[in-house]
């Protein structure tokens, strides 16, 4: 019966590795476009002074971006942040599903079997049966998505931001396929920049916030 069960339509998508500087990517500008490589001399007595860090003024230039859910000010306790399954154990051990079913697992037809020559072959499984097998797919096939905080250097406020990153491990019956980057958001933080004279600006930084099941080589956001 298993062998029935065919792997998850490919999903093809950019797939993410390494953080955004490794892609050449910088932090977006307020209007959504990308800045420039921030080009500034590495010079330590350039870093802000502890009179640039002035919480109440920055989180008033931020003003309602600073999303304190994905930022913090100080450093926070533990530097792993648990990621979301969609199943949790009850009372006999057990997994049970928590959330919506996914559309591609929900709608998999497991009354047949489609044959080489188009006809199909009725698999007589029971609809209790079904929906038992449906939720080991959507398990076997999950992809949570992991946070861990990341320290962003004395140049950024706030200085630690939680990014997003997927499981590296195989969610496909049969194997093959990974989990992907499938959904992001950018956060607002403020840049520290030298060029002429130091300055805080107002930055955009891509945090995955949904990982999907999907083909092609590459890891993900890990």
């Amino acid at each position: 019966m298993i062998e029935a069960i065919v792997m998850v339509a490919c999903l093809v998508g950019w797939a993410w590795s390494g953080s955004p500087e490794s892609h050449g990517l910088r932090p977006g500008s307020p209007v959504g476009g990308l800045l420039p490589d921030l080009i500034e001399p590495f010079d330590p007595s350039m870093d802000p002074k502890p009179s640039d860090l002035n919480a109440t003024f920055l989180a008033s230039k931020l003003g309602q971006a600073l999303d304190l859910d994905f930022s913090s000010i100080a450093k926070p306790s533990k530097n792993v942040v648990t990621s979301y399954f969609p199943f949790r154990r009850n009372r006999k051990g057990r997994l049970v599903p928590v959330g919506d079913m996914p559309k591609h697992v929900r709608e998999l037809e497991l009354g047949y079997v489609r044959l080489g020559d188009g006809t199909k072959l009725k698999t007589r499984v029971p609809s209790r049966l079904r929906k038992k097998l449906r939720q080991l797919l959507w398990a076997l096939t999950a992809c949570p998505v992991g946070y861990r905080w990341r320290d962003m250097g004395l140049r950024f406020w706030p200085r630690w931001l939680k990014e997003g990153y997927c499981p590296a491990t195989t969610c496909s019956v049969p194997a093959g396929m990974k989990c992907r980057p499938s959904a992001r958001e950018h956060k607002y933080l403020l840049r520290w920049h030298c060029r002429k004279s130091c300055t805080w600006i107002k930055v955009q930084y891509p945090v995955v916030t949904d990982c999907a099941c999907a083909c092609g080589h590459g890891g993900g956001y890990s």
